[in-house]
Parts: C-alpha cells; structure tokens; sequence
C-alpha cells in the first residue's frame, strides 16, 4: 500500500510516496509541472516485488512548496542532492525534467547513486521549441499577454482533456481519468498557462549546454518511448552517445511518460539495472 507522508529536503516541504520492502531503494523523480502522482502504478509493482521504493514532488510541483525567486535548475539540482543526502545509496529513475535532474545528480553524487534510469530526457532535443528557447529568453511581456487572453475555463479545459492524452501516452492507450484530472485542474485560467508556459522556457534557457560534459560513472539506461510527441528519440539517442556504458532502450508503445502507458517495462528496466547494480 502507498503510503503518502511529507518530508523536508534541502528546506523545501514536500509530499513523498512511499512503499515498503527490501535492498536498495529506488527513488523516482517526475517531470514538469507533473507530480509524484505519476509514478503510482511504478510504486504498487515495486512494493509487490519486494522493493522500497519513493516518490517526491519537485519544488513547485504537486503538494510541493513553491520555488523561490530565480534560476530554476539550481533549485531542482539542490533538492536531489538534499534528497540522496537523506536517502542513499539508492537506484535513480527520473521521467523528462526528472530524468535530467537524476542525471545531474547522480554525476554529482556518485557515491549516493548505485544506477540511474532516464526516461525521454529532454536536454538534446532539437526541434524548434527548444531551439527557440535556447537561443533567447522570452520576454516577460509576452506571458502577461498571454495570461490575459479571454479563454472561457471550459475551453480550457476541454483542450487539456483533449491534449494530456496524446502528449503524455502512446498512441491507443487510454488515459487514466486521474492524470487528465491533474492536468485539467493545473490550468483553470490562461495565467496558469502563462505560467507553466513561462518557467517551461525559462528552465530550457537554463539549460543552454544540455548534458555537454556529463560523467556519470553508475550503470545507466537511457530510455525513450518511440511515440513520444514532445521529446525526440534522437535526444535519447544523443544522450546513450554522450554516457559510455549506457543501455539505451526504446519502447515501442510508449509516449513521453512511460511510467504511465507501461509501467510493467518500466519496472522490468528498473529491478533489472538494480541487480546489476
């Protein structure tokens, strides 16, 4: 049974999901403007194979405090490092914002991370969203504008329930009520979209030089779904070329949160790597 209980990392409040059970323990971190939420379906298949196993909300996130004023990744950096300082040696698995923040920390850490895995990462991508976000920052005149445009709260949310589907899933798999209602209930008005909107490209900026450099020396996996339609499998790609002696896996029905659409390979990827750890 998950249990939910809150906890303090790095003097951030936070919520933290939690099963029971043996060895190393495997601690997931999920991706913007996502929460621990999205691992649950990890959570309950751990906890029935013997594995302890947590699940926090980032900083802003979830029932997370709010972040602070200024840069973004540093904030997310410290919170993982406070965290493994609390709980390792554990196996690292991250989901898009997540994923990149595990690597981070795991190559700053190499003594409090025994494995990593990294599902759709999103530093590499090259589509022109990112490319437009690396290049400049947006202009805050831009968000204030698009908090005030009159989009009535049903359109609203008739486009998330629409959208969350197919950004987050594969093609054919249906969404789990509660992950649409989440999303829904993050954007009630089009501040919340300026919003979201705007930390989105502030955190891209940020991360101008992606993971140019990195040195993770655990084993690690790279994975991708291969439909996912927000990160690129060539990012994934490029990031297995920049880590060597990573295993690079590439799941054929997933989108870009396979913790969601096949938790069942997610959790095979993860007890497997933490073996082998």
């Amino acid at each position: 049974m998950i249990a939910a209980n809150r906890a303090h990392f790095g003097g951030v409040g936070t919520r933290v999901l939690s099963v029971p059970g043996s060895g190393t323990p495997v601690v997931l971190l999920h991706g913007y403007a996502d929460s621990a939420d999205t691992w649950r379906g990890v959570l309950t298949r751990l906890e029935a194979l013997g594995h302890r196993a947590l699940a926090v909300d980032l900083p802003g996130f979830g029932q997370a405090d709010p972040r602070r004023a200024g840069p973004l990744r540093p904030q997310f950096d410290a919170f993982a490092d406070a965290l493994l300082a609390e709980t390792g040696p554990v196996v690292l698995v991250g989901n898009s914002l997540g994923a990149a923040t595990a690597l981070g920390a795991a190559a700053r850490n190499p003594d409090l991370v025994t494995a990593v895995v990294a599902l759709d990462d999103p530093l590499n991508a090259r589509h022109w969203i990112a490319k437009l976000a690396r290049k400049r920052s947006i202009p805050a005149g831009f968000w204030s504008c698009v908090a005030r445009v009159p989009v009535p709260a049903r359109t609203l949310r008739w486009l998330t329930v629409t959208a969350v589907p197919r950004a987050l899933y594969g093609p054919g798999i249906t969404a789990d009520p509660q992950v649409v209602a989440y999303w829904s209930g993050l954007v009630s008005g089009t501040s919340d979209v300026a919003a979201l909107g705007r930390d989105a490209f502030r955190y891209a900026h940020e991360a101008l030089g992606g993971h140019h450099g990195i040195r993770v020396g655990c084993p690690t996996v790279v994975v991708h779904g291969a439909r996912d339609r927000i990160i690129p499998v060539n990012a994934s790609q490029a990031l297995h070329q920049q880590i060597p002696g990573s295993e690079l896996v590439v799941l054929s029905r997933s989108g870009h949160c396979p913790q969601l659409d096949d938790p069942d390979a997610v959790v095979r990827i993860i007890t497997e790597i933490g073996v082998a750890a």
